[in-house]
């Protein structure tokens, strides 16, 4: 009498840890996409705060007619708030009534063996009008 029992063919027998390594895969993948997100997204948004609040100050120097030194001032003031890197250019030009600043710093981006430089340059211009 053939034994019934049996519920997979001798055939299918070396498929089955098959599903496993493609679900490894994607796991890993996955793994790589949260930690790459987690490790841009913040240096991104502090660029992001920083350009807008460049751009407001600025602004406000141009239209206000306010001094070099004073802008100056108002930006070193903000990169120390928003956390820049202690080493950062600035570089504020001023033509008439239009105002000029151009911020430049390397953002170091950790991997678990290698440490990316990420190289930031926020360049604001209002013409004062």
């Amino acid at each position: 009498m053939p034994d019934l029992r049996q519920t997979s063919s001798p055939k299918l027998a070396p498929q089955t840890g098959a599903g496993r390594f493609s679900f490894l895969l994607l796991l890993a993948l996955t793994a790589a996409v949260v930690y790459l997100v987690w490790a841009f997204v913040p240096p991104y948004l502090g660029k992001q705060r920083m350009e807008e609040a460049a751009t407001e100050i600025v602004h406000r120097g141009a239209t206000q007619n306010l001094g070099e030194a004073d802008v100056r001032a108002q930006l070193h003031e903000k990169a120390r708030e928003l956390g820049l890197p202690e080493k950062y250019q600035l570089e504020i030009s001023r033509q008439g009534r239009a105002m000029t600043a151009r911020i430049a710093y390397t953002h170091s981006v950790w991997f678990p063996f290698y440490t990316y430089p990420w190289n930031v340059e926020i360049e604001v211009k209002d013409l004062g009008f």
